[in-house]
């Protein structure tokens, strides 16, 4: 009996551990913004692929009410025969009623446009055909237009770099670019370019680089297949949304022939939307908007035709709430490494979004840390067994660290609504012009970075080298740090990083007041850093000495910055000239000493303009925020009025 007795009681433990309560936590800061995030959708498969979508199944789909899905993207389909052209407008047109954007997508140029004169199995466009192309995506549009079904954007071609079998036809960079450069103007709406089949960079880096071809590239568009969880930071420079335009999730249903699993597969898809929002994309446009493994099932593998599928809802919770907003900076601390998530400020900047993802059968309670005081919110969570089932958040005072409890294997998002700003955080970005960033262009690991210098023992490397000392690491997404820049040095003297001693990329700074603010980690341990401002040929402007406070010693999308120490240095600029940031480490007394940097912005602080006060509150002395109140002396940095001045605290 006894025996009984103890084995029934490590049932109960092991099921008591198996779904325990853990803990976790997510830091915001909404003072560091990403992306703006254009919106979410699919492809329309009507009528020439079998999955048919009447109006009822795109008022589903693209309405914004409840049992409704609120996407805002739609692709369709260019044939290469004008003849079918008119199958896409009935879709269009619905998706336009709900305020869509519309694109499409060509698979082939009629075949006797190509080089081997086929419509299929790759082949090229003729070099002779290229402005003959330009017109034809054009009419496209115009037909569209007269139909009453405006389409905002054109893609050049599906997957330029995939020798198909079905429609297709092969470029390369430069051949999108020349075309691009030469026609590119006849085309009267957006162009979306170059939809490689994984975001190949020898597709979209030559039309990134070449100024006349860029001009006329609106999105850069591209598929996930064998992507790699890079971002593009070269796109975001040239003032180019990133958009992930196709990706089909089946291959479980296909080849195991099974039935889609909520545990396995509906994190499978929630996971690929939110790593595509971690790497700074604007948009996630799924393939195709009915099927068993798309928003509306059609009959297959366990689901309901035309009935909404649990990838459709996964996608609605970003569609209805991530849509029109900018992803902001977050950082998890999840010991267990089951969950995922992403942080978005509203466009009226009042409310933060969360999306998270539990892909355990533990349920958490996760501390969030806003950037100001709140009161109440709202979560909307979808389980095996639920859709979006919303509920009111509210808390008995107002707080800046919510804890909020997160269901096992859930994708949930959650609204914080502001209630009042939080004094002890410095907000920079009202009254400053961001000079210079840290936006490094990767071209692939290891690499040195434009403009960059990078002093090690065995001497000075500069940009486009690759090594196994100072070199740019990557992090995960969800910490504090995405990219940083790893310098160390040995026994027989200092290591640096800098940025303006190469001649040919100087950082020209011209009169008035700045901050260069910057965060450091150290490598394995925490070795003393001082950081600089020098005028070339001159004397410093600058220097704050930092110690970091935290260590990691891994890279990789899977290692985590969870902390870091964060400094500034104020500086002022009499006369134009060229400066030079410098980050150094000491010498070692052993070994090595390692550091990271990273989060790097210099912003040049706006000219504080004098404004006049009523005499009551021009006496000597006395000092105002600028909410009205009368403070004893500033609490913190930020502007104040003062004998009827406004001025800037800044320390």
């Amino acid at each position: 009996m006894n025996r009984i007795f103890t084995t029934i009681a490590s049932l109960l433990a092991c099921i008591i551990m198996s779904a325990a309560n853990k803990d976790a936590s997510i830091n915001i800061d909404s003072r560091v913004k990403f992306q703006h995030v254009t919106g979410f959708g699919g492809f329309s498969p009507s009528p020439q692929w079998a999955y048919w979508l009447g109006d009822a199944e795109m008022d589903k789909l693209f309405g914004k009410g409840e049992n409704q899905l609120g996407l805002n993207i739609v692709r369709l389909y260019i044939s290469n025969s004008k003849n079918g052209w008119s199958s896409g407008v009935a879709n269009a047109k619905r998706a336009k009623k709900y305020g869509a954007f519309v694109f499409a997508s060509p698979w082939a140029p009629p075949a006797s446009w190509k080089t081997n004169n086929s419509d299929s199995n790759g082949g090229s466009l003729l070099e002779s055909r290229y402005k003959d192309w330009a017109v034809w995506l054009n009419d496209y549009y115009k037909y569209m237009k007269q139909q009453g079904a405006v389409i905002d954007a054109v893609s050049i071609q599906n997957e330029p770099d995939w020798k198909a079998e079905y429609q297709s036809c092969i470029w390369t960079g430069e051949q999108m670019a020349k075309f691009l450069k030469l026609y590119g103007s006849l085309i009267e709406c957006k162009i979306i370019a170059p939809e490689a089949i994984h975001f190949t960079r020898s597709m979209h880096e030559p039309i990134l680089n070449d100024p006349e071809a860029c001009q006329y590239l609106d999105i850069l568009g591209g598929h996930f297949y064998g992507w790699d969880g890079s971002s593009y930071p070269l796109a975001a420079q040239k003032g180019k949304e990133v958009w992930m335009t196709e990706y089909l999730i089946n291959e479980r249903q296909q080849n195991e022939k099974k039935n889609i699993n909520w545990k396995d597969d509906g994190f499978l898809f929630a996971r690929s939307v939110n790593d595509a929002m971690l790497a700074n994309m604007s948009a996630w446009v799924h393939y195709s908007l009915k099927r068993y493994y798309g928003c509306l099932g059609d009959g297959e593998f366990g689901t309901t035709n035309n009935q909404i599928t649990k990838r459709g809802y996964i996608l609605s919770h970003y569609a209805k709430y991530v849509s029109g907003t900018t992803r902001i900076r977050h950082s998890l601390v999840d010991n267990t490494g089951k969950l995922s998530s992403s942080a978005y400020l509203t466009e009226t900047g009042d409310s933060i979004v969360v999306m998270l993802l539990n892909q355990s059968a533990d349920s958490y309670n996760t501390t969030i840390t806003l950037p100001f005081y709140t009161a109440n919110g709202r979560s909307i969570v979808t389980t095996e067994t639920k859709n979006m089932e919303k509920s009111d958040l509210t808390w008995e005072e107002d707080t800046y660290q919510p804890v909020i409890s997160v269901q096992p294997y859930s994708v949930s998002t959650y609204i914080f609504v502001k209630k009042a700003v939080r004094t002890d955080i410095e907000d920079v970005a009202d009254d400053a012009n961001i000079v210079f960033a840290d936006n490094y262009d990767l071209s692939g690991a290891s690499c040195i970075p434009t403009g960059w210098k990078a002093k090690y023992e065995d001497g000075t490397r500069s940009a486009g080298s690759y090594s196994l000392g100072p070199r740019i690491m990557s992090f995960s997404p969800e910490g504090m740090m995405t990219y940083g820049f790893y310098f160390r040095t040995g026994t027989s003297g200092a290591g640096y990083v800098s940025y303006g001693e190469d001649s040919k990329s100087r950082l020209t700074l011209e009169p008035g007041d700045y901050t260069l603010y910057f965060s450091t980690v150290g490598w394995k341990a925490k070795p003393s850093i001082t950081a600089t401002v020098q005028k070339v040929g001159g004397a410093n402007a600058g220097s704050v000495n930092a110690t970091p406070q935290s260590t990691i010693s891994a890279n990789g999308s899977s290692s985590r910055i969870t902390s870091t120490t964060d400094k500034k240095i104020d500086f002022t600029v009499t006369e134009t000239g060229n400066y030079i940031l410098k980050w150094q480490v000491a010498k070692a007394s052993t070994s090595l000493n390692e550091a990271i940097v990273g989060n790097i912005k210099l912003v040049k602080h706006a000219t504080t303009a004098i404004i006049p006060l009523p005499a009551a509150t021009t006496e000597d002395g006395v000092m105002y925020d600028l909410s009205g109140r009368r403070v004893k002396e500033a609490a913190h940095p930020g502007i104040y009025i003062s004998n009827g001045k406004k001025v800037m605290i800044r320390k």
